[in-house]
């Protein structure tokens, strides 16, 4: 019996070695890279013919949908940040929303944006009524919000610093709860879900590679959405109030654990990440972690504005143990009030 135990948790420990491995290889890529993968990998005449065959097809994430900002193109981009004939995109752009508009937009997301029922070009074309020219052009500014997402919803955030950051999604009010809005058409249809009875049946190599290309990016697809749904069931009062007093004590090591996916690489893929919250305030994502000097650091803050006189340190130790039953040093606190009055 312990043997069969030891036999198991070494294949679970294997298992997870070799995801993690493949995993840390597709983080490598940049936004722009990962979206031109996927752009390569849909181009290709066997993924139209996995989706025929219905060996593959999207499956969207629970919770999730596509943000329609897109119809509000950013005009004011710096030449400097891309090599994008910017002149093109916006003629392109304003020419098919008109066709959008045509169609409307509960038939752009069911035969364009999802198209869960694999259908093809010539028969959205008779769905839509519209030439299969039209089809062409709203799936080719599909295309192009995925790759060039810095002229659709660039980021607000300090582009002079060291990080220039990803705008991926807005989170929004949805009744009581909250939903993602993916700024990426490619996100926002979600996985790809692959038939393996039928995978089983096959013996050509190619088809065999080629699902393994469309494994990768499952991987990393999903990697990034059960971050972004653990850090928005977590902080659901941070995203009511827009407060950062209000994050409740979150590390990377806690969600790790909660998801399965190596610190190391939840670092990585938050790195240079940013959503909207419901306020519309951007926020890089490591802004939804909390650790305990965090929350010590708030409530020290919380004590000072609570009162308009002057508190040494030894005062506010005092009042910490006596309301908020919790001890820290004068050191500490000292600390945690240089910190402050630099904030």
């Amino acid at each position: 019996m312990n043997q069969q135990i030891k036999t198991t948790n070494l294949v679970k420990t294997t298992v997870r070695q070799i995801l993690g491995t493949r995993l840390a290889n597709i983080i490598k890529l940049s936004e722009k890279q990962f979206n031109l993968l996927i752009s390569e990998i849909e181009s290709d005449p066997l993924f139209e013919k996995l989706r025929y065959e219905h060996i593959v097809k999207y499956k969207r994430f629970p919770k999730t949908d596509f943000s329609y900002n897109f119809l509000e193109l950013n005009e004011n981009i710096s030449a400097d940040r891309t090599s994008v004939d910017v002149e093109s995109i916006l003629k392109t752009k304003q020419e098919t929303i008109q066709i959008i508009k045509e169609i409307g937009i509960e038939r752009f997301k069911k035969y364009f944006l999802y198209n869960e029922d694999n259908i093809s070009s010539d028969e959205i074309k008779e769905k839509c009524g519209i030439g299969i020219g039209k089809v062409k052009k709203i799936i080719d500014l599909l295309n192009k919000i995925s790759i060039h997402s810095e002229f659709y919803n660039p980021s607000g955030l300090d582009i002079t610093a060291q990080i220039i950051y990803n705008k991926i999604a807005s989170i929004n009010k949805d009744n009581d709860d909250f939903v993602i809005n993916f700024f990426s058409p490619n996100s926002a249809r979600g996985i790809y879900e692959i038939n393996y009875d039928k995978v089983g049946n096959i013996n050509d190599k190619n088809i065999k590679s080629f699902i393994h290309k469309l494994e990768l990016v499952n991987l990393r697809k999903t990697s990034m959405y059960r971050i972004l749904e653990k850090l928005v069931s977590s902080q659901k009062d941070f995203l009511n109030t827009g407060n950062l007093e209000k994050k409740k004590l979150l590390t990377q090591k806690m969600l790790s654990n909660k998801i399965g996916v190596d610190p190391s690489i939840i670092c990585r893929i938050i790195a240079d990440k940013s959503v909207e919250l419901p306020s519309r305030r951007e926020v890089p994502l490591k802004d939804f972690f909390c650790n305990i000097k965090d929350i010590k650091k708030a409530i020290v803050k919380k004590v000072i504005e609570k009162t308009k006189e002057y508190l040494s340190a030894e005062k506010i130790r005092w009042i910490l143990k006596k309301d908020y039953k919790i001890d820290i040093s004068r050191r500490n606190i000292t600390y945690y009030i240089s910190e402050l009055e630099m904030d």
